[in-house]
């Protein structure tokens, strides 16, 4: 197997990994609509590794599609590079547009959270403020958008449409 092929698979399998995460991440938190904090807790608890997947999982799946590129001498950058506007161009322009999630939305949104948690559990109750959290529109707007990228460019890569 040459160095190319172990590139390529590392990052494909990197990316299933990616995936799974983020579906995880997606159900677990899906499943955190109780109103009461002891129910709420545990699943805070199973989101958190997931969390730490896709944060981790994103980075190196990045890392590895353009080592990936690279490895396979294909112009990853696409029109920058001489070449043609493709699906690997495509998907990395893709991938690169959820870069603004993070300063913009996960993580303000994601302090206010905690700081809603520490609250509730200072309180020992499910405050509004948590339930206002839990229920945040862009947060939610965020991670639906992020889904559906990473959806995307799953099908762009499987299929090599253009």
């Amino acid at each position: 197997m040459t160095l190319a092929a172990l590139v390529v698979l590392a990052h494909a399998l990197v990316g299933i990994v990616f995936v799974a995460g983020l579906i995880g991440r997606w159900l677990t938190l899906g499943a955190a609509r109780a109103d009461d904090l002891p129910s709420v807790k545990p699943v805070l608890r199973a989101a958190d590794p997931l969390e730490r997947i896709v944060m981790v999982g994103s980075i190196l799946v990045l890392g590895l599609g353009i080592a990936a590129a690279i490895a396979v001498g294909r112009p990853f950058l696409g029109p920058l590079q001489g070449g043609s506007v493709d699906w690997l161009f495509t998907s990395l322009v893709l991938f690169l547009s959820l870069v603004p999630l993070l300063p913009l939305v996960f993580v303000p949104r994601g302090r206010a959270f905690a700081a809603a948690l520490a609250d509730a559990e200072t309180r020992a109750e499910f405050t509004p403020e948590l339930r206002a959290a839990f229920r945040d529109p862009v947060v939610r707007a965020a991670h639906l958008y992020e889904l559906t990228v990473v959806s995307a460019i799953l099908i762009l890569m499987l299929t090599k449409p253009f």
